[in-house]
């Protein structure tokens, strides 16, 4: 069993928010939280942010990891951790921690410009 089962939608927000917090004591740049549920039918949360490396990008990735499991939530996925553009899937919550040059290219923000965006 894992932590995300049977979790409120405010807890799954609480936790998206939590993240996001670590993340920006980390140093992530333009982090944004984004809520899909009413612009996509199988997303919920996104959670976007920047590093200044790819070095700095894993070590970002690996203590978000961390907290994640400590707080009974495991990454569903296996994350490339030697990528621009690493995804960490927890099921309700994808994150993406992008260089900047990825995350220009790829532009998540305004590819999902419509959902809406949430304070952390």
């Amino acid at each position: 069993m894992t932590g995300q089962e049977n979790i409120s939608e405010n807890g799954i927000i609480e936790m998206t928010r939590r993240c996001a917090r670590l993340l920006d004591g980390r140093k992530g740049d333009d982090i944004l939280i984004i809520d899909l549920k009413r612009v996509n039918s199988y997303l919920d949360y996104f959670l976007i942010t920047t590093g200044n490396s790819r070095v700095h990008c894993r070590a970002m990735a690996r203590e978000l990891e961390k907290f994640m499991h400590e707080n009974g939530w495991r990454v569903r996925n296996r994350p490339d951790h030697e990528s621009g553009w690493i995804i960490l899937d927890f099921g309700e919550l994808i994150v993406h921690i992008f260089t900047q040059e990825l995350r220009e290219y790829y532009q998540l923000d305004k590819l999902w410009g419509d959902a809406e965006v949430i304070p952390y």
